[in-house]
C-alpha cells in the first residue's frame, strides 16, 4: 500500500499528477488513480487505498467541489485524521473542510524548494512520520519575514507555538517502565451528563462526546469508539482498559444556568483512578455550536502542549506530577502562554517549577520551563534578569537529560539580542535539525526572517508551525500576519475569524484583525472593530485605543487639520515610543517626518534591544520605496547582514522600485557595537 493518496478531480488531472510525481520525488510511495488496474472493483479499491495510506493529498477545485467522489475520499481522509488540502483555483472549499488549512497551489509551477509545496511536504512527513528531502533548507535563496518581543509588543507577534509536536502512530500517549502497569495510547470520550436543562440542551451534551471524538481524530489523536467507551466499567475495567489500549478518559457535566451553559470537562487516568485535568467552558445558550467548538479547541491544545509529558515511553508516571503539567499547559494555552497578564504568567512559570522539582530527570519539564521564562523576559521586566538564568539553566538541564531537546535549542535563540540574526537563526535551525516539524522552531525562525525583511519565507514557517495544531491560537495567529504582510489578506481575514471563535478572549487575534484592515485601507471597518473593544476591559487597558482611533479616523475622513493634529502628536508624544511614531508617521503619509525621527531613532537602549520587524509591516511600506531607509535599516546592521549572507529582503525584488538596495548598502559604513551577548 501506498505513503500517501492522491484524491482530485479527473479535470485536474494534469496538476494531480504534477503533484504525484513531485511527492515521488521527494521519496514517498504515492497512488493515485491512474495506478488503477482493470480488474479492479473502483469504490471498494480507492477505499482500501485510502484507508492504507498515511496521508491524503486532496486537490481542490471548482470541478472538485462540485464531485461526490473527491469529498467522499476527503471525508473519509478527515475521518481518520490523514487530510492535506490543497487548492489549484480560486475554489471555496465545502463544509467542513473550509475548517482546515489548504496550500494555494495556483500558480505553483513544481518548484521543489517553493514556500507553498514544502508547507505541504512538510504535513505529509509528519503524517507518515518520514523525513522528507523537500524539507531540506534549500541552497538558493527563499523570500520571508518575522517578528520578537513580549507582552508590550503584543501587536507585533502571536503566541508561543503548541508546548509539544503531537507524536504521530499513537505514540504520545503516557507510560513509564518505572510504573507498570502502562497507560494505553488510546483516549476514551464517556457521554456528557447533564445538570438540569431543557431538551435542546440534553442534545447539546448527547452530541459533545461525539463532537469530541471527531475533533480528536482531526487531531491525529488515538481514540476508542464510543460503543467501546461505554464498556469501561465494572470490576474487569484494568483488562478492559489493556485490550482497547485505552490510557486516558474523557467525560463532564452540561449545567445551564440562566441564558449560559457550562461545560466541565474532566480528563482522567482509569487505572490510577486520578482526575488530571479540568476545565470549564462557558458560552450563551443560544449559541451552541460555537462553544462546542472551544471545547474541542482548548481540550486538543491542552493535550497536544502536554504530548511530551504524555508519551508512554519517556513521559511523567506519576499521576499527580502529570496534573501538574496538565495545569501548566491549560494556563499556558489560555493566556497566551503568560503573554496576557502578569498573575497568570507567574502562576504558570511557577507550576512548571514545579513540574521540573518533581520530575528532576524528565528533559522536557526543564525545557519547557526554560522556553517560557525566555519567552517572557520583555513581558516580566522586574523579573528579566532571574528569568534570563533560569532559562539559561534549565536548558542545559535539559541537554543534559536529552542533548536533542529541541526546545532547549529554541530557548538559547530567544535568549540571543534581537540583532543577533545570525545566531538566532542558527539555534532554531539546530532545532529543526532534531525535528523538522518542531513549531517553536519553524514559528520564532519566522521572526527571524520577518526581521530581516525576508516575508515570503516568514510567513511559509508560520503556516508550518501553526499546522502542528490548527485548533490552537499557537502560531496561527503568526500564521495569519505572515498572510498579510505577503498581501493576502482574504486569507488572512478567513483564519483570524475562525480562531477568534474558538478562542475569543486572545488578544492578538483582536489585534491582527485590526492590522488586516489597516493594511487594506479600510477605515470604515477599522473605527467599527475598534469599538468592539468595549466589551473586552483587558483589551481597554492593553492597547491605545484612543489613539489609534484617532488616527484611523483622520485617515478616514482624510481631514487636513485631523492629519496635522496626529502629525505633531506623533513628533512630541511618541518620542519614548519612535518605533511606533515612525509606523504611524509613514501610515500617515508622512514620510519625510518619519525619517527624522529615525535620524535620531537608536535600537539598542539600556534596557533592552529594538527588533527591526517593524520596518516590513504594512504601515512603513512607503518608507521602503525612499533610498532613505537603508539607512534606517543600516541602524540595526541590516545591510550588512544582507551583504554578507547574499539574502536580501524581498521588497528589493518588486518592480518599479526607485533604487538599487545593493548599491544603496554600499554606501554605508557598519554600524559597530550592535551585537550584546546575552548568554
Amino acid at each position: 500500500m501506498a505513503d500517501v493518496f492522491v484524491s482530485y478531480s479527473r479535470a485536474d488531472a494534469p496538476q494531480a499528477a504534477k503533484i504525484a510525481e513531485s511527492l515521488k520525488a521527494a521519496g514517498y510511495d504515492v497512488w493515485w488513480d491512474s495506478e488503477l488496474l482493470p480488474h479492479h472493483a473502483f469504490a471498494a479499491f480507492i477505499e482500501q487505498e485510502i484507508r492504507a495510506a498515511r496521508a491524503v493529498v486532496v486537490v481542490w477545485s471548482q470541478q472538485a467541489v462540485a464531485s461526490q467522489w473527491v469529498r467522499a475520499e476527503a471525508d473519509l481522509a478527515r475521518s481518520q485524521g490523514k487530510l492535506v488540502q490543497v487548492s489549484v483555483d480560486r475554489c471555496a472549499l465545502p463544509l467542513p473542510f473550509n475548517q482546515y488549512q489548504a496550500a494555494d497551489l495556483r500558480s505553483w509551477k513544481g518548484d521543489p524548494a517553493d514556500a507553498r509545496w514544502t508547507k505541504v511536504v512538510a504535513s505529509v512527513a509528519q503524517l507518515t512520520a518520514r523525513p522528507a528531502e523537500a524539507l531540506a533548507t534549500p541552497a538558493t535563496s527563499s523570500r520571508s519575514g518575522g517578528w520578537a518581543g513580549g507582552r508590550a509588543r503584543l501587536w507585533a507577534f502571536g503566541g508561543l507555538a503548541a508546548c509539544v509536536v503531537l507524536a504521530i502512530g499513537g505514540l504520545w500517549l503516557a507510560r513509564s517502565a518505572l510504573q507498570p502497569p502502562a497507560r494505553g495510547t488510546r483516549i476514551a470520550i464517556r457521554p456528557y451528563q447533564t445538570i438540569g436543562g431543557t431538551a435542546a440542551i440534553h442534545d447539546f451534551a448527547t452530541g459533545l462526546s461525539e463532537s469530541l471524538q471527531d475533533t480528536l481524530n482531526q487531531d491525529r489523536l488515538p481514540t476508542v469508539s464510543s460503543s467501546d467507551a461505554q464498556t469501561l466499567t465494572g470490576p474487569d475495567l484494568p483488562a478492559r482498559l489493556k485490550a482497547l489500549d485505552v490510557g486516558l478518559v474523557l467525560s463532564g457535566t452540561v449545567q445551564a444556568d440562566g441564558d449560559t451553559v457550562t461545560v466541565r470537562t474532566r480528563l482522567e487516568d482509569p487505572l490510577h483512578h486520578a482526575t488530571l485535568w479540568t476545565a470549564d467552558v462557558s458560552g450563551p445558550g443560544v449559541q451552541l455550536e460555537p462553544l462546542q467548538a472551544r471545547i474541542g479547541a482548548r481540550t486538543v491544545a491542552v493535550l497536544g502542549c502536554s504530548a511530551q509529558a504524555l508519551n508512554r515511553e519517556s513521559g511523567i508516571a506519576d499521576a499527580d506530577v502529570l496534573a501538574l503539567f496538565l495545569n501548566a499547559c491549560d494556563l499556558a494555552e489560555t493566556s497566551h502562554h503568560g503573554a496576557a497578564d502578569d498573575k497568570t504568567a507567574n502562576a504558570m512559570l511557577e507550576a512548571m517549577r514545579e513540574v521540573a522539582r518533581k520530575a528532576p530527570n524528565f528533559a522536557a519539564a526543564h525545557s519547557i520551563l526554560a522556553k517560557h521564562d525566555a519567552f517572557l523576559v520583555d513581558s516580566l521586566p522586574g523579573q528579566s534578569a532571574a528569568l534570563r538564568q533560569e532559562a539559561a539553566r534549565e536548558a542545559h538541564k535539559a541537554q543534559d537529560l536529552d542533548p536533542k531537546d529541541p526546545d532547549a535549542f529554541v530557548t538559547f535563540g530567544l535568549l540571543e539580542s534581537p540583532l543577533n540574526f545570525a545566531e538566532r537563526e542558527s539555534w532554531f535551525r539546530q532545532a529543526l535539525a532534531v525535528d523538522s516539524s518542531w513549531p517553536h522552531a519553524n514559528g520564532f525562525l519566522g521572526n527571524v526572517m520577518q526581521d530581516l525583511g525576508r516575508l515570503d519565507e516568514a510567513s511559509a514557517l508560520y503556516q508550518r508551525a501553526a499546522s502542528v495544531n490548527p485548533l490552537s491560537t499557537d502560531w496561527g495567529d503568526m500564521a495569519a500576519y505572515g498572510l498579510i504582510l505577503v498581501g493576502n489578506t482574504k486569507q488572512a481575514d478567513l483564519e483570524l475569524t475562525r480562531i477568534s471563535a474558538l478562542w475569543p478572549q486572545d488578544l492578538s487575534v483582536w489585534r491582527f484583525q485590526l492590522t488586516s484592515l489597516i493594511a487594506q485601507h479600510r477605515w470604515a471597518d477599522a473605527l467599527a472593530h475598534l469599538d468592539t473593544a468595549n466589551s473586552d476591559p483587558l483589551i481597554e487597558s492593553e492597547f491605545p485605543l484612543k489613539r489609534w482611533r484617532a488616527e484611523i479616523d483622520a485617515l478616514n475622513t482624510r481631514n487636513a487639520g485631523a492629519l496635522a493634529e496626529r502629525r505633531q502628536l506623533d513628533l512630541t508624544k511618541l518620542v519614548a515610543a519612535p518605533d511606533r511614531a515612525i509606523q504611524s508617521l509613514s501610515l500617515l503619509g508622512f514620510v519625510d517626518d518619519a525619517f527624522a525621527v529615525a535620524a535620531h531613532y537608536q535600537p539598542v537602549q539600556p534596557d533592552g534591544t529594538d527588533a527591526p520587524g517593524f520596518l516590513f509591516g504594512p504601515e512603513t511600506a512607503a518608507l521602503r520605496r525612499d533610498p532613505r531607509f537603508m539607512s534606517l535599516a543600516n541602524k540595526f546592521g541590516l545591510p550588512q547582514y544582507w551583504r554578507a549572507s547574499g539574502k536580501w529582503p524581498d521588497f528589493c525584488a518588486e518592480p518599479g522600485l526607485p533604487y538599487n538596495c545593493e548599491a544603496e548598502a554600499a554606501k554605508l559604513k557598519p554600524v559597530s557595537g550592535l551585537f550584546p551577548q546575552t548568554h
